[in-house]
């Protein structure tokens, strides 16, 4: 596998207390309004470290960030083939030097401005999560989502979270570093795993609710076709019985 890495953030810019990380794959037609929105909104209040890890695209989307760094102070990490949203996190993260990380998608549907609301309770919480109590996304993948959330918090006995699977997330980067690279096992899935985590090593987590928008460009989702469900399924459910597994024996030890 082969990466490059871009970035035009450390000479215009230098240092920011926050940055905001995107995983991103195939989304040619989204990430530069996606990007530029968190710009406009986020960098005339505070320096933003704007950090992007694709993740092996078969689109235009690695010529887009291209042009899009050279009018946005950003770094991103470039790769020829897939890694998985796990793996284009826990790559992004080392492109990281702030002191607080937002890890976002990119597709558009998170609103910007709900930083704030997640900013001013950095203090009270070691994470705190986007909880979208309205969430624009297809039907089946809302049902799919809620019965599996529902049997992770009841297979690892978390609180009652309202949405642990949010990918608008705030932390401090070394706790997000520190949780991420224990993550091994759901790659797509992988906010369920990181909050299992999370929870387990004894991070307290917040939840604030925030504005969840339909994706930029109309689809529905770039993974969770309807017809790869049954698979994605299986190994979830193949996932979470390792999961289980790890932790069970690390409590008898």
């Amino acid at each position: 596998m082969t990466e490059r890495l871009l970035d035009t953030f450390t000479s215009k810019v230098g240092k920011a207390e926050i940055s905001v990380l995107m995983p991103i794959y195939n989304e040619a037609e989204t990430i530069e309004e996606s990007v530029t929105e968190f710009y406009n909104i986020i960098s005339p209040k505070m320096p933003l470290e704007l950090v992007l890890s694709e993740d092996g695209s078969t689109d235009n989307t690695e010529n887009v960030i291209e042009r899009l760094s050279e009018k946005t102070p950003l770094k991103a990490i470039l790769s020829t083939s897939r890694k998985g949203y796990a793996g284009g996190i826990k790559d992004g993260l080392k492109l990281v030097k702030a002191k607080y990380v937002l890890i976002t998608d990119s597709d558009g549907q998170q609103d910007p401005r709900d930083l704030w609301k997640l900013w001013s309770l950095r203090m009270k919480y070691d994470i705190v999560s986007g909880w979208r109590k309205e969430r624009a996304d297809a039907l089946y993948r809302k049902g799919m989502s809620k019965i599996f959330q529902l049997r992770v918090k009841s297979t690892f006995n978390l609180p009652n979270f309202m949405d642990i699977t949010a990918p608008f997330k705030l932390m401090k980067t070394e706790v997000a570093i520190q949780i991420a690279e224990k993550c091994k096992y759901m790659s797509e899935s992988f906010w369920n795993e990181f909050s299992v985590r999370a929870h387990v090593g004894g991070f307290s987590i917040g939840e604030t609710q925030v504005v969840h928008r339909s994706r930029a460009d109309k689809s529905a989702t770039r993974v969770y076709k309807p017809w790869k469900i049954p698979e994605i399924a299986l190994a979830q459910l193949m996932a979470l019985s390792k999961l289980k597994l790890e932790l069970s024996m690390q409590r008898r030890n």
